[in-house]
């Protein structure tokens, strides 16, 4: 470089120090593991655009990060001590210079053998959240872009400092492209073809699409054919006047569309970023960095679960904190109220009404509006379940929002688009007092301004941590091909026949995928164990044991690969479950006494629910040895796959029914390591512990975790045998007598559970009968009706098997109907 060259360098360094010491840049991508994959080796950072800006704060961040610094000489190669910089428009020929040019020149001649080893790191900064919008001047000044002048950046310095991404991307050996090219010029261009797909994704996932207006989004929906056509339909069904129709779907358009607004996401992010801060003890992210790897190459899809109001909230400020661009997200249309409602839309939300019957004209405007999106490749976030679960267990996906999702898709087949399970749970739920109220029957408060009033208090309580865990993404192609291999060529003849077991099977396997990332936290697994206790008290020291052996447990075979446990011993475990949902602890001579009781004991529910099915093939198992010292191994794989499909439903388990036995296997391993089961010498049988030890203590607390569940099926069965075994009777009559019998047992045994009685736990376990045939069901014009297969006697006494022989006799008399006088 000539010496004046360097001397202006020098001078842009020094001069640009000032302003970019006020900047705080945000490490969004960075693995620690690069300091291991760089150590003595020649590196070469690649930035998507050429900046000195970019370069001079980088050099800063690669310092406090002990990262290889920016210190080979012009037209030299990097060593192990200096690393290089290159940017993209060099390696692709866009853009030349002395410094790059002589750099790359110098690369190429030097990997003509191979024997170089430099690390190529692509690196890229964005300045500020803004995707761009062609209509605003404004956020064009302060946005980030790739060809900014002086005084432009000099603009966005002072705007954005506070709000700089920075991604260091992994790295990849040059070697590499050149053992696949042979030839080192080659080898560069498709190495910058490549990362020039790669900072475009980049830039997608961290700041979206570029943005349509709200009102150029209604008006490119009011255009679409099926719009029309509907507006064509309803104005003929109303005789009425074009213009009133295509008004009255405008206004439709304007009720459901968002109005996204990068300013109002940047404000949310302080104000929750206050808020949780008030609230919560500090926000926990689990997977983020495989979310971030599918970003890279997949429009995305959030399908969480849905526990609080707080779900999306915090789903969209992490996706902001964590460099992803937040969703759009549908709402319901009684969050739609002032001032909420304007607010969630500027952040992103886009609001549904609870059915479409009868309303074909809105139907077709919000079918429309969200193929708009789905198509224009925003991010889209909906709730599978609908609504809020009241008792923490997962509720049967409703396929709405995921048929209409499929449809889109299927008109754009190319598109590349992923499915993103989130499983979000809370230390403490905000809502807990609400919910206690109506599990035990009030109604549900309607949203309103006031309601937000009255939501002040909650800033006077501690709530714990949430979790928010990214479950494993789901290809929304490969669903396809799983379902139906030829899809594609059966989509362009107009065959979509195999869709609804496509949407049936992206249905289910969501659920699973969002319980097999669960966290499961102190109050949850406290919860598992109290209420497994008759009284829901337990001895302190048999509390912290079962503790340490359920988590021993899972460590040794872990539910799935991205299950989250709690940290810390048992003692801290207990401990932070106390403080979180008021426990009880009594001091007695014999030992300390753990208890809950009212509403405390009622929302101890709510969390077990959330995390029992990590533990349920166990509880399973363990069940067998209730009321049995030994059971044949092979009965016993036999009765838990016989068993299993209804649980599977029920917990959404992630062991398919075809590999449950051998999972049964494993799991009998597990407990026989643990000392909780043991095989006898035959070693054809098992045996549990003696009654009185630990083992005993410990394998009874296990099977108690399905109990009331098993008492659910058990009276369901045994109803329908007594009721329909001669004459088959409607569904709804039958479901409705099952919950009144479960409210009974409810109250006859003290149970404070009351999602024991709720009407989709019973409707789910009459659908398994039916798929399994020991129901059979027949559609009529007054509805469904149902009829017992013969088998369901003797496969009624299974379940009575699983609680003991005093429950059978219990259970005949409460199902006998009283004669009312």
């Amino acid at each position: 470089m000539p010496w004046f060259a360097r001397v202006f360098f020098v001078l842009c360094r020094i001069l640009s120090a000032p302003f970019l010491a006020g900047i705080k840049p945000k490490l969004v991508q960075f693995d620690e593991s690069l300091h291991e994959q760089l150590d003595a080796k020649p590196v070469c950072y690649v930035l998507r655009q050429h900046s000195w800006t970019d370069r001079f704060l980088l050099e800063r961040v690669f310092k406090a990060h002990n990262l290889p610094l920016l210190r080979a000489s012009p037209g030299k190669l990097p060593d192990s001590e200096r690393a290089a910089c290159l940017y993209l428009p060099v390696l692709s020929g866009q853009r030349g210079g002395s410094r790059g040019e002589k750099t790359m020149a110098a690369l190429i001649a030097q990997a003509a053998d191979g024997s170089y080893p430099l690390q190529i790191v692509p690196v890229s900064v964005f300045w500020g959240r803004d995707p761009g919008s062609e209509t605003s001047f404004f956020k064009l000044l302060l946005g980030d872009g790739e060809r900014a002048g002086a005084f432009r950046k000099l603009m966005v310095i002072l705007v954005q400092r506070r709000n700089v991404l920075i991604h260091i991307a992994q790295p990849v050996r040059f070697s590499t492209f050149v053992a696949r090219k042979q030839d080192p010029v080659a080898a560069a261009a498709v190495m910058a073809r490549m990362l020039s797909f790669y900072y475009s994704r980049r830039k997608t996932a961290s700041l979206g699409p570029s943005l349509l207006s709200r009102q150029q989004i209604i008006d490119v929906v009011l255009r679409r054919q099926a719009v029309r056509d509907a507006i064509a339909e309803e104005q003929v069904a109303a005789i009425t006047k074009p213009e009133v129709v295509n008004k009255q779907a405008r206004k439709m358009a304007e009720e459901v569309a968002a109005n996204f607004d990068g300013r109002m996401i940047r404000a949310l992010e302080l104000i929750l970023t206050w808020a949780f801060r008030k609230i919560f003890s500090g926000l926990k992210i689990h997977h983020i960095d495989r979310l971030r790897e599918t970003a890279n190459s997949r429009q995305l899809i959030y399908m969480p679960s849905h526990r609080s109001h707080f779900d999306y909230l915090l789903i969209s400020y992490t996706l902001y904190v964590q460099g992803l661009v937040p969703p759009h997200i549908a709402a319901g249309v009684n969050l739609n109220f002032w001032p909420v409602g304007g607010l969630l839309r500027r952040g992103g939300a886009f609001y549904i009404r609870r059915s479409f019957g009868g309303q074909k004209l809105y139907s077709a405007v919000f079918k429309s509006y969200l193929d708009v999106l789905l198509g224009r490749g925003y991010p889209v976030e909906f709730f599978p379940e609908g609504g809020r679960s009241r008792t923490g267990r997962l509720l049967p996906p409703k396929k709405g929002m995921l048929k209409m999702t499929v449809e889109s898709f299927i008109q754009q087949p190319g598109r590349k688009v992923a499915l993103v399970p989130i499983y979000v749970c809370y230390d403490k739920l905000v809502e807990s007092a609400s919910y206690v109220k109506e599990l035990r029957g009030a109604a549900k408060q309607s949203e309103s301004a006031g309601g937000l009033l009255k939501a002040r208090k909650i800033f006077k309580s501690s709530y714990g941590s949430p979790h928010v865990a990214f479950g494993q993404p789901i290809s929304l192609d490969e669903c396809f091909s799983h379902i139906e291999p030829d899809w594609r060529k059966r989509t362009q003849a107009g065959d979509h026949s195999f869709v609804p077991a496509v949407i049936d099977y992206i249905a289910q396997e969501n659920m699973e995928r969002i319980n097999a990332a669960a966290v499961v936290n102190p109050i949850g697994l406290v919860a598992m164990i109290l209420l497994s206790s008759p009284q829901r008290a337990m001895a302190e020291d048999e509390l912290l044991l079962q503790i340490d052996h359920f988590i021993a447990i899972l460590r040794r075979l872990p539910y799935s690969p991205d299950i989250t446990l709690p940290e810390g011993s048992a003692k801290e475990i207990l401990e932070q479950a106390a403080r979180t949902a008021g426990l009880s602890r009594i001091d007695h001579p014999w030992g300390p006494i753990i208890t809950a009781t009212g509403k405390e004991a009622v929302m101890l529910t709510y969390y077990r629910n959330s995390v029992m099915h990590v533990l349920a093939l166990p509880s399973l198992i363990a069940r067998f040895f209730r009321h049995s010292q030994t059971v044949s191994e092979v009965d016993l794989i036999e009765g838990c796959t016989l068993l299993y499909p209804f649980v599977k439903n029920e917990l959404f388990l992630r062991t398919k029914i075809d590999d449950c036995a051998e999972a049964v296997k494993e799991q009998i391993n597990n407990l026989v390591a643990l000392n909780l089961l043991s095989r006898n010498d035959d070693s054809a049988s098992l045996s549990r512990a003696n009654v009185g030890t630990e083992g005993y203590a410990v394998l009874t607390g296990l099977g108690r975790i399905l109990r009331e569940t098993f008492e659910r099926y058990t009276i369901t069965s045994l109803l329908l045998v007594q009721d329909i075994s001669e004459v088959a009777a409607l569904r709804d009559d039958v479901e409705q007598n099952t919950i009144e019998m479960a409210q009974r047992l409810a109250i006859l045994s003290g149970r404070e559970a009351p999602e024991y009685f709720d009407k989709n736990l019973f409707r789910g376990y009459i659908d398994t009968l039916i798929q399994q045939g020991l129901l059979l069901a027949d559609e009529q014009e007054a509805g469904e009706f149902l009829r017992v297969d013969k088998r369901l006697e003797a496969f009624s006494q299974r379940w009575v098997a699983l609680l003991g022989p005093d429950v059978q006799q219990s259970m005949q008399q409460l199902i006998r109907k009283p004669v009312m006088n």
